[in-house]
């Protein structure tokens, strides 16, 4: 071996013959760390990557790098050779993306309303950051990269993480050094999420604005040299299209986000890698058919504190669930084929990483695999791999020194390397030559001890305790061991001390429990037998029981989604809705998801049989006006028109109200924006298939609806603190007459220019309705602004679809019918608010009669449960018959969604959307008992009973589990509850939860 101060010498010698490789542009002040040196390890079992190991293996390290491995490499006199007798050698990690060495960033202290007031030609929206270049932030965080490297890392991703697009990442090397010197990679990625970050615009103010305004950026992208450039030149844009070779990063969150994030992939055909929140095995289907790779965090949950038996009632069985199962998420995915890497971002303690990754391995993930996570994969993300990620001839010197194997519990990380500079975390504690069994005699005692390394400190534990109950506690420090001995001896406990005379002999001496004192000699008699069965017991798996996985998440899941049956029901009473009318002692027979027949004692061999005797089978409600299962906002109020939002992206499956709806009747809604603006929002029509993913429970091949509004919501009778327009309902008009001006003369242009027009997607949405290929449903309070609104509507030529909540709709029902308009309204809501004085619960029976397609609706989570007692309010105010009121939360709502073809009545070769009652539908007693949905039975009341009584016992084993990882150690954390909302029309903004787990 040779000194350091020899290296220093040598490495000066050999700068000059070896072409200067390392020579740096910044001055040297002091001694630099030599950038010519050897090193060779030696007796290493060292791990090159997941699948090949050397047992007692050599490492030569050249300059930083790896220039061979193997079993006999010849030391010269320039190399430093270190002795790994005993220790593995690992690949060190690879964080993929994260923050360290960025600067804070602070939100600005006053709002911009609509355009940035940044200097530049940039982008009028400041949450799109795509000129900020990580490697011109980047601050050399010695501090944090030392506790990176503590938890194995050597090299990291890092970001500035402000904005839906963040710009442009760089990876580091997590060592001293200038930031010129540690920077490995200066443009690695370009990283996106749904988050506005620290911009203080209005828009986007929701979920949905956030991914309209992507999917506006990538179409400007594309657009900008030939539509936009001509006519201005914006940075942002240029910077957007030069990431767009990267490797695309998107910040998902929450498993429905990522399927989010992976439309837009693929819409743009912009393959991501998409950063997950640990919950992926909850859409595991669906996030596999995105064929999408992912990053997932290993900051599993703490155990939840309950100090009060109430709190618990206040926390979702889903969170319950996920603390037992996310160990499990990295196993799953595997199974899956799912392609992951894991990144360390989220945990309170970076020290946990190994801890919570061994937890994954005893929950089925192969050790190989674990490995690869850690190692070459975030590599090959980062496409590095020829640079890091494994050990191989040419790579950098970035590995990890453990005192064994790396998933066993007991395992610690004792070194790790950065690009061949040696980074020492702890002392290492040499197994003693004294390790092993001891014995030695005190007056008429004979003691059995035995010494043994364990968890990095040396441990003492009696092995035999002469047939009287004893115990000892003593330590050792150095070769010198004192404590005491208990021998429940009325006189008290002895007192020891002794010393290591040779490598089997200990000379002490003893105070005895009556002052005496005693000489004693402790002979080694044999080695430990156990101290390596002590240390393969962390290995073991997890074979404790868990919970399953259910469809959706949540309360009331299913463990396997439901599929259409063969069912015939038997001798009910059918309402039709069609010119049959109301059917006594009639059989219904549905298959496949259709309604197959109608008649008496019909015969279907192979039916499941549902005796329907005095109950009533009524098509499913069809609830025109819903804001439930909506996540990240319901309103996207930053602009009086936002047509480029939609719902459709933002659609909540795991909403709780799509079962409570389910249970009232409920099979088909239209989620709409709210009414915050005069044009909202583009609406989803869904059927309730509660369990089933997003995209799934879609209405197929609906006509595409949209959201206007009028009234007090849009001109701000609250207060317009934004200083939004319009403020008066004047100026709504005007907001509606240039909107659709812009929008014929952007639909000409188009048609005309398709290359060279800059595609816009807010007048696109707009020139539909032109096109009569989008309808409008439009909120709706006096009868000035609806007639204002038909005429515009007949300005532009195309009718106005449905006016919703239409509260004074009774006072322009001639009108309304001449122009071709329904009615969505409430039943009996009046006096809420200045605008709706003059309504009365007679507006929904007077619309009917002169002729208007009347409908009743909710827009309200609660309401929606009882919209057929809603329905039986027309028979009180205004003596409409029961087939017809009926009709308000069936056919007619159908009619005004264009659905009617498929839905809203009992006739063959409908789709069997269907609810049997257990008294007649209208009567405040009756109650749905099953509700259908394409002929899935998705509620069933007998079930339901069952259902509770599941959710109530997997809440409590959960507790009870909680409760006893908790008494064992386990971290906890304090009960907080969440704020969930239901969404109205006025609501604005994300909830709590929603705002958790977008990012």
């Amino acid at each position: 071996m040779i000194s350091y101060k020899n290296i220093l010498t040598l490495a000066a010698v050999m700068s000059a013959v070896c072409c200067c490789e390392a020579q740096l542009t910044f001055p040297v002040n002091g001694l630099r760390y030599p950038d010519n040196h050897q090193i060779l390890i030696r007796n290493a079992v060292i791990h090159q990557d997941s699948g090949l190991v050397q047992h007692h293996a050599q490492l030569l390290i050249r300059n930083g790098k790896i220039v061979s491995i193997g079993k006999q490499i010849q030391a010269t006199d320039s190399v430093v050779v270190i002795d790994m007798e005993g220790k593995h050698i690992y690949p060190a990690f690879i964080e993929p993306l994260c923050s360290i060495g960025m600067p804070e960033q602070k939100r600005n202290a006053s709002e911009n309303n609509y355009v940035s007031n940044r200097n530049g030609s940039f982008s009028w929206n400041e949450s799109l950051r795509c000129d900020v270049d990580a490697a011109a932030l980047l601050k050399n965080p010695e501090d944090m990269a030392a506790k990176f490297r503590q938890a194995g890392y050597a090299l990291a991703q890092t970001h500035q993480a402000d904005g839906i697009s963040r710009g442009k990442a760089c990876v580091i090397q997590l060592r001293p050094g200038e930031e010129n010197e540690i920077i490995l990679k200066n443009s690695s990625a370009h990283i996106m999420s749904f988050q506005k970050g620290s911009s203080n615009q209005f828009y986007p103010g929701s979920l949905m604005g956030i991914i309209a305004l992507l999917r506006q950026t990538y179409l400007d992208g594309k657009y900008y040299e030939k539509a936009i450039k001509p006519h201005e030149v914006n940075l942002s844009y240029e910077h957007w299209n030069a990431l767009q070779t990267l490797p695309q990063f998107f910040v998902a969150g929450n498993p429905l986000n990522a399927l989010r994030a992976s439309k837009i992939a693929k819409e743009f055909n912009s393959p991501y890698i998409l950063v997950g929140d640990g919950r992926e095995y909850q859409q595991i289907e669906e996030l596999k058919n995105t064929g999408m790779k992912f990053v997932v965090p290993v900051n599993f949950p703490a155990v939840f504190e309950f100090d009060d038996p109430f709190d618990a009632l206040q926390i979702d069985l889903s969170d319950l669930k996920h603390w037992e199962l996310a160990p499990s998420n990295p196993a799953i995915l595997a199974r899956n084929k799912i392609p992951f890497v894991f990144t360390g971002e989220g945990l309170q303690d970076l020290k946990d990483l190994l801890t919570n990754v061994r937890k994954s391995v005893k929950r089925g993930l192969s050790e190989n695999m674990a490995i690869h996570a850690l190692t070459a994969g975030p590599a090959e993300y980062l496409q590095i791999q020829d640079k890091a990620g494994t050990l191989h001839t040419g790579k950098l010197a970035g590995f990890i020194v453990t005192d064994g194997d790396l998933f066993d519990d007991k395992t610690k990380i004792l070194e790790t390397w950065v690009s061949g500079r040696r980074f020492q975390h702890q002392q290492v504690i040499q197994k003693q030559a004294f390790d092993g069994e001891y014995k030695f005699q005190l007056d008429t005692s004979t003691i059995q001890l035995k010494i043994f390394t364990a968890d990095h400190k040396t441990q003492l534990r009696l092995i035999s305790d002469d047939s009287t109950k004893m115990s000892l506690s003593a330590k050792i420090e150095q070769s010198y061991l004192n404590g005491m001995l208990n021998r429940n001896h009325p006189g008290g406990v002895i007192l020891l001390s002794a010393w290591n005379i040779s490598e089997n002999k200990w000379s002490g001496r003893a105070q005895l429990e009556n002052g005496i004192w005693q000489e004693f000699e402790m002979i080694k008699t044999g080695s430990v037998r156990d101290t390596q069965e002590n240390r393969n017991s962390g290995k073991k798996n997890m074979n404790d029981s868990l919970g399953t996985v259910t469809f959706p998440f949540t309360a009331f899941g299913w463990n396997e989604r439901p599929k259409a049956e063969n069912i015939l029901i038997k001798n009910v009473t059918v309402w039709t809705n069609e010119k049959e009318g109301i059917l006594n002692n009639h059989d219904v027979h549905f298959e496949s998801g259709k309604i197959r027949a109608l008649g008496s004692n019909l015969k279907v061999p192979g039916a499941i049989i549902i005796d329907g005797s005095g109950k009533h089978l009524t098509s499913g409600i069809i609830d025109e006006h819903s804001h439930i299962a909506i996540q990240g906002g319901v309103n996207e109020c930053s602009h009086s028109v936002t047509a480029e939002v939609r719902i459709g992206d933002v659609v909540n499956s795991e909403d709780i109200n799509i079962y409570r709806q389910l249970s009232g009747g409920v099979t088909t809604a239209q989620l709409l924006h709210g009414s915050c603006n005069p044009v909202g929002g583009q609406s989803a029509l869904i059927k309730m298939r509660w369990g089933y993913a997003p995209d799934q429970m879609k209405f197929e091949h609906a006509d595409p609806f949209i959201k206007f509004a009028l009234g007090e919501n849009v001109k701000r009778s609250g207060g317009n603190t934004s200083n939004r327009f319009p403020d008066t309902r004047m100026g709504v008009e005007q907001t509606y007459v240039d909107a659709f001006q812009r929008a014929r003369q952007y639909d000409l242009a188009i048609k005309a220019n398709p290359n060279t027009t800059r595609r816009d997607l807010q007048l696109e949405t707009l020139a539909e309705i032109l096109n009569k290929k989008r309808f409008i449903t439009c909120h709706s309070y006096v009868q000035s602004e609806i007639n204002m609104m038909m005429k515009v509507a007949e300005q532009f030529g195309f009718t106005l679809n449905t006016f919703t909540h239409i509260l004074e709709g009774y006072k322009v029902a001639d009108i309304m019918r001449r122009h071709g308009a329904g009615a969505a309204g409430f039943a009996d809501w009046w006096a809420y608010k200045y605008e709706v004085y003059e309504a009365i619960p007679y507006n929904g029976a007077i619309l009917h009669q002169r002729g208007v397609t009347t409908a009743f609706n909710s827009d309200d989570a609660e309401m929606a449960r009882r919209l057929n007692q809603e329905a039986a309010k027309a028979v009180k105010y205004g003596n409409v018959p029961e087939e017809e009121a009926l009709k308000f939360v069936t056919l007619n709502p159908a009619k005004l969604l264009h659905i009617d073809h498929r839905v809203g009545s009992i006739k063959p070769g409908k789709d069997a959307d269907l609810v049997l009652w257990s008294d007649h539908p209208l009567s405040v007693q009756s109650k749905a008992d099953m509700t259908f949905v394409d002929g899935i039975r998705f509620y069933d009341r007998n079930k339901d009973v069952t259902l509770q009584q599941v959710v109530a016992a997997e809440r409590n084993r959960l507790i009870q589990k909680m409760i006893k990882a908790k008494s064992e150690g386990e971290r906890s954390q304090k009960f907080s509850s969440r704020r969930r909302r239901m969404y109205h029309c006025d609501s604005e903004g994300m909830d709590d939860y929603e705002m958790e787990h977008v990012d």
